[in-house]
């Protein structure tokens, strides 16, 4: 069954491999090619927790993606070493509407969500009604820190912020058990199923996986509130996750707010973004 609309809640526009390096404007129409081919509607892009000649930075995504209504950006924080995000930017950028989020990557940036410098952040956070989307289980590198980004921490943050609101990315892989505690037991808690695997699924794993995520559904109840799709392309190819998604046997109404009601709400994309304009 496919759903009205598409959203894919979690996109970058990064280079992770030397070998394919290519300008940021090339990824953007890359992206935008790869989306009208498999007809996803929309996607929230997310910048890295830090810029380099690989990881464009929030204004010049936004410079590139100005007149792109397909499109809504997600700032990702710099929180440790010298070159900190700028909190006053990022309200700026948040009060004027250009980014519809903030991105944490804790144990890539060597803190756990729950450490207690982030209250500011999150308290911007909820001055904007904007979520704060969090890296949760494995990690894409191997000086990243893994028990910093424990899907458990998120609970503590959750309580202590309950205006918030947060999304686990790649729904705490590997500890999906810990991830739907965490999501059945806070409202103000969602999670997207975005970077399961790197490129494409072997059998074998993609038939784990789903187990896996199935277990967390029965365990939810009602996964429609909570749960989001995403990709995390490019490291993961969209159309096998396009059909990974169907695997997962979504009753009607859950894979519809799974596939956009919720990110729709979430990010604040009106509806009328989603509508596919009327033939010339």
């Amino acid at each position: 069954m496919k759903p009205r609309y598409l959203i894919d809640a979690h996109v970058h526009l990064n280079n992770y491999h030397e070998s394919e390096r290519r300008p940021t404007q090339e990824n953007v129409r890359d992206l935008l090619e790869k989306m009208a081919e498999l007809e996803i509607d929309h996607a929230v892009v997310i910048t890295s927790y830090k810029v380099d000649m690989d990881r464009p930075s929030v204004e010049e995504l936004l410079e590139l993606l100005s007149n792109e209504r397909r499109i809504t950006v997600v700032e990702g924080l710099r929180w440790r070493g010298d070159q900190r995000t700028d909190l006053f930017t990022l309200e700026e950028r948040l009060r004027d509407g250009l980014v519809k989020g903030i991105k944490l990557y804790p144990g890539y940036d060597h803190y756990p969500i729950n450490d207690p410098s982030l209250e500011t952040v999150f308290r911007i956070a909820a001055k904007y009604s904007v979520p704060v989307m969090i890296h949760t289980g494995d990690t894409y590198s191997r000086t990243a820190k893994v028990r910093m980004a424990h899907p458990l921490l998120v609970d503590d943050v959750a309580v202590d912020y309950p205006d918030v609101k947060f999304v686990m990315c790649h729904v705490g892989n590997p500890w999906f058990q810990d991830a739907a505690e965490v999501l059945y037991k806070n409202d103000n808690v969602y999670a997207d199923i975005s970077g399961l695997t790197l490129g494409e699924f072997t059998y074998e794993f993609e038939r784990y996986v789903a187990m896996r995520l199935k277990d967390m559904i029965a365990y939810m109840g009602d996964p429609g509130k909570q749960l989001m799709y995403g990709s995390d392309f490019p490291l993961v190819k969209m159309k096998p996750y396009l059909k990974f998604l169907q695997e997962l046997d979504f009753k009607p109404d859950a894979l519809e707010s799974v596939a956009w009601r919720t990110a729709s709400r979430l990010f604040g994309i009106d509806e009328s973004q989603l509508a596919k304009p009327p033939p010339p």
